[in-house]
């Protein structure tokens, strides 16, 4: 279930409760063997302080680790075949992957492992270790935040589901259980499935079921016919909760048809009415070569599945022997880490992470001889650098942080933050050249970014993160900032200027609204561009109609329709397909977009393995969106990693530090003064 419709959820009571787990004591570590090697850290005696803003969920295990901070110093314990350069190119580490499209329409990957690699007690590491891992993160009782077992790898769902009828069950949903195939009466008997978890046992609503105002979201908001209404009256007269619930299921399905996923829940239901009742105990994609070789096979492309795949080698000789469905209890028992990365584990204590340098890490033995990760308040990073309490930290990227920073002669990086800030066009309330007028108006951006955040954003050409590989770096301005360039696209929208107005042949005054955020003051990086573009509709004749409000009331305009344009941010974006977005009838396409040429190219996309190709039909996406005025791109906005210059050798940093490449990529090279 992706979300409930906003009324509905506005409308649920929510019972949380809180269970707290006492800490467990873990296993003794098995004896570390010999050190092979001499190799002594250049500064034994230095310890590096890297501050982290949020408490740590103390899951010190390799496939739990969840939060970035526990995934920070997993990254300096743990090695997988590959990692990402600065650009967010894969490049290969502990070993390599390599693929290659098969007839059969499905990708086969080669993933080796770097001989001689060993693990922090002596032990050598192969690709054993890789297969143990991918095992691991597909049993059914993982849960952990890898999500391969969802991917189309053979045999994989077989495995996870212990169901050698899997194919046939996901051949059955697609047929019958998408949002694009599914009845009324299946999507119900969902539906009617997610609420009862949700609330149907909640004692408030045992007691009350017609006091919290059910009846009225039903036949205010759901749509259902005068018939449908009438049996809701008759159920709650009644105290009939079984048909009322029965019609608040059928109002929630007819009134947010596209905002769930049922499709999902069909799938677990039929893979449990199918089972045969046999223990599928391999996966059949995954075959071990040699020592150091497997290779992974999927059955339809996945541009990321070289990604997908990249996991850890995780010691089966220290975690223990793999027993199907036992995982669950396997990955609690041992939360103190052992890899084969350039440090090592050593404790956990007042809230600070202590590690010391691997002798025996493959790439050298590291120069620091003790990484210490320690929780700062976010309040207190900058005052903790220029106290020499820390020695590398992330202030919150803010235009005051940078002041701050400055003024206490801190040295920072700025890297991009894996999202961008936007303006959408609703393509079916204003015609394609009104479009591109308004794009004139509004596409003098620097001056309302610059004044909004000062260094830490930058304005940007096209509507994609900037920190995406795909992302064409020479993008130019699309369109001009010019009054006379968007008059000339009114009048051929039909727009002609009488007696000082925009009108339509039928005397209608061109009139656009955008909706903001600003919580009704301004506070929004792209008010001020608003206000300009505003002023210069204004001034050839139109009105432009600025609705700060509400974000809450920015989103349901949005998603009603009534919004012509409205000013949002996508955060955490990880992947060029644009699918959901831009794609006819896709799920967040609440631009109402519909174009053949775009959804060939977005098709194309999802299927092109190659970076270079895909690099090149991304670019020609990107223009097609820029040309329908899909999106109007913003702003980027940037992240902030600040060094104490006083304590840390900062020749020894990246040359370039991005989104994807930073200090820590490289920390066993990192030195100390």
């Amino acid at each position: 279930m992706k979300k409930l419709s906003t009324v509905l959820f506005i409308l649920l009571v929510c019972i949380c409760s809180v269970f707290a787990q006492g800490a467990k004591e873990a296993p003794a570590a098995a004896a570390p063997a010999a050190e092979t090697t001499v190799a002594t850290p250049k500064q034994a005696d230095k310890t590096l302080v890297v501050a982290v803003p949020a408490d740590f969920e103390e899951k010190w295990n390799p496939i739990l680790a969840e939060s970035a901070y526990d995934q920070l110093v997993m990254e300096q314990i743990f090695v997988a075949p590959q990692r990402v350069n600065a650009n967010n190119e894969p490049i290969d580490w502990g070993g390599s992957i390599r693929s290659e499209e098969t007839s059969d329409g499905g990708v086969l990957y080669t993933v080796t492992c770097n001989k001689g690699m060993v693990f922090s007690d002596g032990e050598p590491v192969t690709i054993d270790d890789y297969i143990y891992a991918i095992y691991l993160c597909s049993d059914p009782t993982y849960t952990g935040p890898q999500t391969i077992a969802q991917d189309d790898i053979e045999g994989i769902k077989e495995y996870f589901y212990d169901n050698p009828n899997i194919a046939k069950v996901q051949q059955m949903v697609a047929e019958k259980y998408t949002v694009d195939t599914i009845s009324m009466d299946d999507y119900i008997t969902y539906m009617e499935s997610e609420l009862h978890s949700l609330f149907w046992d909640d004692p408030r609503f045992e007691a009350d079921p017609w006091g919290v105002d059910w009846v009225t979201y039903i036949k205010d908001y759901c749509g259902l016919s005068a018939e449908d209404n009438a049996a809701v009256d008759k159920a709650v007269a009644a105290g009939d909760k079984d048909t009322f619930f029965y019609y608040l299921a059928k109002g929630e399905v007819n009134s947010c048809w596209n905002d769930y996923d049922p499709s999902a829940w069909w799938t677990e239901k039929l893979n449990n009415d199918m089972k045969t009742g046999e223990v599928v105990s391999t996966i059949t994609g995954i075959k071990k070569i040699d020592d150091y070789t497997c290779t992974v096979k999927y059955n339809s492309v996945n541009i990321y599945g070289d990604r997908d795949i990249n996991i850890y080698f995780i010691p089966e000789h220290y975690y223990g022997k793999l027993e199907k469905g036992k995982v669950g209890q396997l990955q609690q028992t041992n939360m103190v880490p052992l890899g084969s990365g350039p440090y090592k584990w050593v404790s956990f204590a007042d809230k600070i992470v202590t590690c010391v340098a691997n002798r025996l890490y493959f790439e050298g033995c590291p120069c620091i001889g003790t990484v210490k990760w320690q929780y700062v308040p976010g309040a207190d990073t900058i005052g903790s650098l220029a106290s020499g309490a820390i020695d590398i930290a992330n202030p919150t990227g803010t235009k005051e942080n940078v002041e701050e920073l400055d003024a206490e002669g801190i040295a920072y990086d700025l890297i991009d933050f894996a999202g961008y800030g936007y303006c959408g066009f609703n393509c079916e309330n204003l015609p394609l050249n009104v479009r591109k007028g308004m794009f004139c108006l509004m596409i003098n951006r620097t001056p309302a970014v610059k004044g909004y955040y000062g260094k830490i954003a930058g304005v940007i050409e096209r509507p994609m993160t900037t920190v995406l590989a795909e992302y064409p770096k020479d993008a130019k301005q699309y369109y001009p900032y010019s009054k006379e360039e968007a008059l000339k696209y009114f009048n051929a929208a039909g727009y002609t200027q009488k007696n000082g107005k925009l009108v339509n042949q039928k005397g209608e005054q061109l009139i656009v609204n955008a909706y903001i955020g600003g919580d009704g003051i301004g506070d929004h990086p792209t008010f001020a561009m608003l206000v300009q573009a505003g002023e210069d509709l204004k001034s050839l004749g139109g009105e432009l109609q600025i609705q700060d409000v509400p974000f809450n009331v920015l989103q349901s305009a949005m998603n009603d329709g009534t919004a012509d344009i409205f000013t949002l941010a996508w955060g955490n974006v990880t992947t060029c397909d644009k699918t959901t977005q831009f794609h006819t009838g896709a799920g967040q396409n609440r631009y109402k977009i519909s174009d053949t040429e775009m959804d060939a190219l977005l098709e194309k996309i999802v299927v092109t393995i190659d970076l270079t190709e895909r690099k090149a039909l991304v670019s020609q996406m990107l223009d097609k969106a820029m040309d329908l005025c899909i999106e109007m791109p913003v702003y980027q906005r940037k992240d902030i990693i600040a060094y104490n210059k006083n304590t840390l050798n900062l020749a020894t940093l990246p040359e370039e530090t991005t989104t994807f490449w930073d200090y820590s990529d490289i920390l066993w090279k990192v030195e100390m003064n």
